[in-house]
């Protein structure tokens, strides 16, 4: 018979009564037994606490008899065995107690994991499935068990990588993704597909062969959060460049006033923005009842339109409306009027300035449903500044016809005025006069005439300047012309003629107007001048290389009732020059701010002094305009030259 020993030194026959549950070695030194369960069979589903016991007790009672068959032990060695058996069995009972809780617990992970596990053998069947996997995809673990991947998760175009996949892991033992995270796309029961993130983790190595586990997440929510933002950044950056180009857009607007360089500009800056096929500006007639095409562009080429009622038509439901239509099949609305056979989509917006319709923007597309709302909003804004554009450009055609007009009437105005102004005067023995006169606008408010008193042989004088410019002032100086053509016939001095010509505005006044006026008279026999001013700068003496500016002043004509006016007497020498002039001339300004002034004047003369009256109002023109040169003219300027010979 064998030794206690000896029989322990078999293990197979052990093993073959225990079902090859596990192995066991003995060591002889320290009458211990091990066992070995790292060869131990994997069961396909794990033990319970109440599995484990019976098996447990199983091992110990065998091993108990087997003990006691032995023969030949002493009493004493029998009861040393006995104890030794008693400890082991603990000890056995221990070690498989803690490998059933190991198990257990990373069960329970696996089975509470919040994202599916999925565990598979080489050939692609499933091993294990948690709970997470059937919330996932929609199959009981009953129902997924044993089944291979193709047939239950993965989308049939992935079947030919995952059939590549396992026939490496299966001849290599390894594999590209394993233990590396990636995103594919999983297939539910129910036939739908959705993103996961998937990470793999294995060879395990069993005595039933290989498997290799698999984490699955749902990425569904993340995905689509993912594309709101790329959507929401894609049309903020859309917005953006709109609002840019937007930008540009008004910058050229509001430069642009002739009607027809706007309206092609607008087509070709829209272009930049959306695209279209066809695009046309409409206006709304006087009436108010039709929609006029005033620009219409497609393809390459300018077209020409017929009128629209507001009564039909997207742009008509858009004009009455005064809202933003957006039609995405033109061929499912009947409010469409056809014009061009390959439109599908049409957008059109009314252009409306304070509150005023005053047409509508229409751009169409032969693309089904090609208009969206950033594209509406963009035309909103677009539209708006075109309307403000157009209705200046329109006001500018207006106020252009106007002022056409008025220039024409205002040329007429001063050649008529240039006829009612005796500017040349009766020829004298002793003096010569030269005048010149810069009106600051068409018409002037300088007027300047010559006359004759026939029976005391006086030659008379008359500058006078109009306060304001324009046509007002120059009616003003007509009135003044007038009155004044009246009261020479009774041949008055200059003093006596300004406070009679001052009594006569003032019967009929008007107010902010009066005139600054002198009045002279010529004895050309005698070489005498009489002067009276009233209002007009003070009048220049020049003799003997010296210039005296002469004391004469008084009050403008036309401001207060019951004036006298003094008049002054020159008795004048041969060579002596008189100059006149309005304040345009001795207030005209240079770019520096500086007026020409009584010094300009002097400088003049002493350059000129032995001229004719015609050398010298020459030279004081030239210099006036060298000193006013690259300076608008701000008021009429006016000159009389008189030279005694």
């Amino acid at each position: 018979m064998m030794s206690g020993r000896d029989y322990l030194k078999a293990p197979r026959r052990f093993n073959r009564a225990l079902g090859e549950a596990a192995s066991f070695r003995s060591d002889e030194s320290a009458d211990t037994i091990e066992i070995d369960f790292s060869h131990a069979q994997k069961p396909t589903e794990p033990l319970s606490a109440e599995q484990v016991q019976p098996n447990t007790e199983l091992v110990v009672q065998t091993m108990i008899s087997t003990m006691r068959s032995w023969g030949g032990p002493s009493p004493a060695e029998q009861a040393v065995t006995e104890r030794q058996l008693q400890e082991q069995k603990q000890k056995v009972l221990r070690v498989v107690k803690r490998l059933a809780d190991a198990e257990a617990r990373a069960e329970l992970v696996v089975e509470t994991a919040p994202d599916a596990f999925v565990g598979v053998d080489v050939e692609g069947r499933i091993l294990n499935w948690n709970a997470q996997a059937c919330a996932i995809f929609g199959w009981t673990k009953r129902q997924a068990l044993r089944k291979t991947l193709w047939d239950t998760v993965i989308p049939p175009a992935f079947h030919p990588d995952l059939q590549r996949c396992l026939r490496r892991f299966r001849d290599c033992d390894e594999g590209p993704v394993v233990n590396h995270r990636l995103e594919m796309s999983a297939r539910h029961r129910d036939g739908h597909e959705f993103p996961v993130e998937l990470t793999i983790s294995g060879p395990i190595c069993t005595e039933a062969g290989n498997f290799y586990g698999a984490f699955l997440r749902d990425i569904s929510q993340r995905k689509a959060r993912e594309e709101e933002l790329r959507k929401a950044k894609e049309s903020a950056v859309s917005q953006a460049r709109s609002l840019e180009i937007l930008n540009g857009i008004s910058r050229e607007l509001s430069a642009l006033l002739n009607r027809d360089e706007l309206l092609t500009r607008i087509g070709e800056l829209l272009y930049q923005l959306i695209e279209y096929d066809s695009f046309s500006v409409l206006l709304l007639d006087s009436a108010g009842q039709k929609l006029e095409p005033v620009f219409s562009f497609t393809g390459s080429d300018i077209i020409s339109k017929p009128p629209i009622s507001i009564d039909s038509g997207v742009i008509g439901y858009a004009a009455r409306t005064r809202q933003a239509v957006m039609v995405g099949d033109v061929t499912l609305d009947p409010r469409y009027i056809k014009f061009h056979e390959d439109t599908r989509s049409e957008l059109s917006v009314p252009l409306i300035v304070k509150d005023q319709l005053i047409g509508v923007l229409d751009i169409e597309n032969t693309t089904p449903h090609y208009f969206t709302e950033n594209h509406v909003q963009a035309m909103v804004i677009l539209a708006s500044q075109l309307a403000i554009a157009l209705d200046n450009a329109m006001l500018y055609d207006r106020v252009s016809a106007h002022e056409r007009q008025l220039d024409q009437d205002l040329r007429l105005a001063r050649q008529l005025q240039k006829r009612l102004l005796t500017d040349k005067s009766m020829p004298m023995a002793n003096a010569i006069i030269s005048t010149f006169s810069w009106p600051a606008r068409i018409i002037g408010g300088d007027i300047y005439e010559f006359s004759y008193y026939s029976r005391s042989a006086m030659h008379v004088g008359i500058l006078g300047d109009v306060s304001g410019k324009g046509a007002a002032a120059a009616l003003f100086a007509a009135l003044t012309t007038g009155i004044i053509r009246q009261l020479i016939e009774q041949e008055l001095y200059p003093g006596e003629m300004l406070k009679r010509l001052n009594d006569a505005l003032m019967e009929r006044p008007l107010e902010s107007h009066y005139i600054a006026l002198m009045f002279t008279l010529w004895d050309d026999v005698n070489r005498r001048l009489f002067i009276a001013n009233s209002g007009l700068p003070r009048p220049i003496l020049y003799r003997d290389r010296k210039m005296w500016v002469l004391e004469a002043v008084g009050t403008p004509l036309g401001l207060l009732p019951g004036l006298d006016y003094d008049e002054h007497r020159i008795d004048c020498q041969p060579g002596d020059i008189l100059l006149f002039p309005t304040d345009g001339v001795l207030e005209a300004l240079n770019k520096a701010g500086d007026e020409f002034g009584y010094d300009g004047v002097e400088m003049t003369l002493n350059s000129c002094k032995e001229s004719s009256s015609e050398g010298i109002k020459a030279a004081l023109s030239d210099a006036l305009a060298l000193h006013c040169e690259g300076v608008n003219r701000q008021d009429d300027q006016t000159l009389i030259v008189f030279k005694v010979t």
